[in-house]
């Protein structure tokens, strides 16, 4: 005798649907997907890249005035020794060439890649030419340097260097 078509369904499995393998399986696979792009937005926002500024064409007349600042240092000669003291956290400059030496200098220490690592240090004279700073942490990633008179900034001397490596430089106009 011929079974009917309801009985032949008797050897399925019976359970609910969210009991089921396969369902799970495939809410699972759209599911990752939204996990893995909320994931990559977060780091998108976190770790953006910095915009490019709207007044673009002030940047640009401050890109000659610093040109001008390392010109007027070349003029004047003027060079500077740094030296970082890495037991004591002190951080030494001695500015050779100056007729008149200011009585404060900043010192830019530019990360270049993490503006969180960036600082400028207000340095005070202890002699004539010879300044000093105490830093806030110790510093042992490579950084652009660049040294300014106080007040005014009328002229600049600028290096590079990797405190991982080494603790002096000297600075000259570029």
């Amino acid at each position: 005798m011929r079974q009917s078509p309801l009985s032949q369904n008797d050897g399925l499995d019976k359970q609910p649907w969210h009991r089921q393998f396969w369902p799970w399986f495939l809410i699972a696979l759209p599911a990752t997907v939204v996990v893995a792009s909320l994931i990559t937005v977060y780091i998108a926002f976190k770790h953006q890249d910095p915009l490019v500024v709207d007044s673009y064409y002030r940047k640009g007349l401050a890109i000659n005035q610093v040109l001008e600042q390392d010109r007027l240092a070349a003029q004047l000669g003027l060079t500077a020794e740094v030296r970082l003291d890495p037991e004591s956290g002190e951080l030494f400059v001695k500015l050779l060439g100056a007729e008149t030496p200011p009585k404060e200098m900043t010192l830019l220490l530019l990360h270049p890649t993490s503006e969180d690592n960036d600082r400028e240090l207000l340095m005070s004279a202890i002699t004539a030419g010879q300044y000093r700073t105490d830093l806030d942490q110790q510093l042992l990633h490579r950084y652009y340097i660049r040294l300014l008179p106080e007040p005014g900034r009328e002229w600049r001397l600028a290096g590079e260097l990797d405190f991982s490596e080494s603790h002096q430089l000297t600075l000259k106009a570029q």
